[in-house]
């Protein structure tokens, strides 16, 4: 079977959309004819691999591409069935490329992207998912935002995220691992993503860190992730916001800002923490659709504590292999990382709990047979 993709977000711009397209079209691969039409990347070769890049940045030049070339590919690939959108935002361009060719039209929901506030793109992109052939939600929580917005729960398919149980392993030696990373001798707490305000990161350093550091001196609040640069709505500099937070609470001793971080020094953060956290935000603009690195952390057998808001539950087994709690509960989401931070026991037999279900249920071999089953293959 050919398939072809149409997406915004794909490699090598990071982010957890990103990531997804990049090891599901690297998954199906393997066993199907796979094009990808994208946007421009700066450095990045077009054509190559069967990635096609548009020319020039932007919006408007992505979605002429896209039509020029997605018409292009369909009439030379006979054998290309499916159209494929990486987000609602793309869904105009699927419809019109399957429709006009008579293909299947699929598009991939997560969270933001149904929810983000503008009618104009409520009107233009999100209001065609009902007319798509398939939709794929990253949760049932999006599951639930598609049908709000009228598509039919019988076309919806809910397939999370997966994660590569390859590389995010457990280290061999977690305390040579933290002295090599400068973090020997501490309780690590780990906090990965891009600083979108839904992070809540500020308000976990504000109303969170003081009172773990108070009752666990060693606490050590690690930040690994930059301002969202390339994000279509994103534009806040909250990196700054939390640095400075820091420095008002006296903090320095217990946190590390670290910005955008390596792929390799990505896996090492993971494996010397103890805990991770994800501590996000309820809000009607702006939601977390699944929470990617609660999966990174558990396959690297890492507890997790989260909010219990969007797609977060369907990531994290609470009281099994993580901890979720109401969002704005700070006294309880302190609590919670104190107690795993303070008892080794139980933070190891929910870190391997979570090791074990990920690779049952969320690797990406896992993931992509999910995906054939909804592409038809």
């Amino acid at each position: 079977m050919g398939i072809l993709f149409v997406t915004w977000n794909f490699p090598p711009r990071r982010g957890g959309i990103e990531n997804l397209m990049g090891q599901l079209t690297a998954g199906l691969k393997k066993r199907h004819s796979v094009l990808i039409i994208t946007t421009h990347a700066a450095n990045a070769a077009s054509g190559g691999d069967g990635v096609f890049r548009a020319p020039l940045p932007g919006l408007l030049p992505f979605a002429f591409y896209a039509i020029w070339r997605g018409a292009i590919s369909l009439i030379r690939n006979p054998e290309i069935e499916v159209v494929f959108g990486g987000s609602a935002m793309v869904t105009p361009l699927v419809l019109l490329l399957a429709r006009l060719f008579r293909r299947k039209a699929v598009v991939q929901a997560h969270g933001l992207d149904l929810v983000y506030g503008s009618i104009f793109y409520q009107v233009l992109c999100v209001r065609w998912l009902r007319y798509c052939d398939r939709t794929v939600a990253n949760s049932t929580y999006t599951a639930s935002l598609g049908a709000e917005r009228g598509v039919s729960r019988e076309s919806i398919s809910v397939i999370p995220l997966g994660v590569d149980t390859m590389r995010f392993t457990p280290a061999a030696n977690c305390e040579e691992l933290r002295k090599e990373t400068g973090l020997g001798g501490r309780r690590v707490i780990l906090f990965v993503g891009r600083l979108a305000r839904r992070k809540g990161v500020k308000e976990f350093i504000q109303n969170c860190l003081p009172v773990i550091v108070r009752e666990a001196p060693r606490a050590y609040f690690v930040v690994a992730g930059g301002n969202p640069r390339e994000s279509l709505t994103h534009r806040d500099d909250v990196l700054s916001e939390i640095q400075a937070a820091v420095r008002e609470l006296g903090l320095r001793d217990h946190a590390r800002i670290m910005g955008e971080v390596s792929d390799d020094e990505l896996v090492k953060l993971y494996q010397c923490c103890d805990v991770v956290v994800l501590p996000a935000l309820a809000s009607a603009e702006d939601v977390e659709g699944f929470g990617m690195v609660l999966l990174e952390a558990a396959a690297v057998g890492k507890p997790v504590v989260a909010t219990r808001v969007g797609g977060i539950p369907d990531a994290v087994a609470d009281g099994v292999s993580g901890i979720l709690v109401k969002t704005g509960d700070y006294g309880q989401l302190s609590r919670s990382v104190i107690e795993l931070l303070i008892d080794d026991e139980r933070r190891l037999v929910m870190g391997e709990f979570a090791r074990q279900r990920v690779q049952t249920e969320f690797s990406w071999e896992a993931i992509v047979v999910r995906y054939e089953e909804v592409f038809g293959c």
